[in-house]
């Protein structure tokens, strides 16, 4: 095999590459042998048929065609390897000069060209001279309520549901329908049947659940809201709506006691055992969140004093598996990415400018922390390496 490189662009090669006679007939020769025990000839075992009897029943085109196609797809990966490239594009690639696939050695040399986008050249500043925004970092801590909130969500966990007649108060489940309209009209999105709440702790729209302490079971209340400028609907945020509200169950949360049979249902043999667990979980929490602030940071910083050439080819390419990211999490909620688009008021074209404009900043995010990753010594081609990788610049950068 033979191969020449070409600068076909900026970022985009071109390879010309030849393979002989003998090394397209190999491949014709390997298709036959592998397909030859398949074919059944008179008066013959499977596969021992002469050449020319088999080459007959197996179709020499549909031979040369699977032939073709393993020569020029072994063949660039060869070359690509010779050149030592790392390709970021699927290869174009045209044949100039087909091979007959002929016994007789008679023009049977293949000629073709490949072009495809390497990776580009990468110029990166000083990433030691990153500045992060200065604050006064207060030592991590923990504190006793914050452990009685996971305790009481534990217990949460393991409540039983006790019937209650009378009025609603807050911290009761609550079984509810309703519908919202807005301005005479109802919306599906405002209205929801035999939805489970925790009064004052289920987040619906703010004001809400406020509206219904002292509810009965079995009955209904209207009433005005006007919904906060926030709220993620941007069609309903700040307009007020009717509401119409049925309460089906009211019952009240008994939690279970903190004994020696709810320590042990968490593989534990005291209360205070219990205590500790949670409060080094909760402050490895915080730790993990001011690392991953830092890391957002210094991701930024690196961005900016990257420079960079990104071929066309690998952004959308990167915007491609983005939008099926997205599709796939949107199809996992339940909802449709045209539902989505509707709701951010974004039409196709702001959607595929947004998504190329984030994929050239993860890009470039990349390509900033391989040359960082390559000047620390750091193998960043392990996931767990990249936080190690962070960690490293935190260093450098804080002293």
């Amino acid at each position: 095999m033979k191969s020449i490189k070409k600068q076909a662009g900026k970022n985009k090669i071109k390879l010309t590459i030849e393979l002989s006679n003998d090394e397209v007939m190999a491949y014709f020769d390997e298709e036959l042998e592998s397909l030859a025990p398949s074919v059944s000839v008179p008066g013959f075992r499977p596969g021992k048929a002469p050449r020319a009897m088999l080459i007959e029943s197996i179709g020499h085109s549909r031979l040369s065609s699977y032939a073709l196609e393993k020569a020029v797809n072994k063949a660039y990966q060869d070359a690509v390897f010779e050149h030592k490239h790392v390709p970021v594009s699927q290869p174009a690639i045209s044949i100039s000069k087909h091979p007959s696939f002929s016994d007789d050695g008679k023009n049977n040399e293949l000629v073709f060209e490949v072009e495809y986008d390497i990776i580009p050249d990468v110029k990166i500043g000083d990433y030691r001279k990153i500045k992060l925004p200065k604050r006064k970092e207060e030592k991590i801590e923990v504190s006793s309520s914050e452990v009685d909130g996971v305790v009481k969500y534990l217990q949460r966990q393991k409540a039983n549901l006790k019937d209650k007649s009378g009025e609603a108060k807050k911290g009761d489940w609550l079984e509810i329908s309703f519908e919202g309209s807005i301005k005479n009209v109802k919306l599906d999105k405002l209205t929801s049947n035999n939805l489970p709440i925790v009064l004052g702790e289920t987040k619906l729209i703010d004001g809400f659940e406020e509206k219904l302490i002292g509810i009965k079971k079995g009955e209904v209340r209207d009433f005005d809201l006007k919904v906060q400028k926030d709220f993620p609907d941007k069609e309903v945020a700040g307009k007020t709506a009717k509401f119409k509200v049925e309460c089906l169950e009211i019952k009240e949360i008994v939690l279970p006691k903190i004994d020696k049979e709810f320590i042990e249902a968490f593989g534990l043999k005291s209360e205070k055992e219990l205590r500790t667990r949670i409060e080094d979980s909760l402050f490895r929490e915080k730790r993990e969140r001011r690392f991953n602030e830092k890391k957002v940071q210094i991701a930024g910083e690196l961005i900016k004093i990257t420079k960079v050439d990104i071929p066309d080819s690998l952004i959308k390419g990167e915007a491609d598996r983005m939008k099926a990211s997205l599709e796939e999490d949107l199809k996992n909620r339940g909802l449709t990415l045209d539902q989505y688009q509707k709701d951010l008021k974004i039409d196709d074209k702001k959607m595929r400018s947004d998504l190329e404009a984030q994929a050239k900043k993860n890009i470039m995010l990349g390509l900033a922390l391989s040359e960082v990753a390559k000047a620390e010594k750091i193998d960043i081609q392990k996931s767990e390496n990249v936080d190690e990788l962070y960690r490293r610049l935190i260093e450098l950068i804080e002293g």
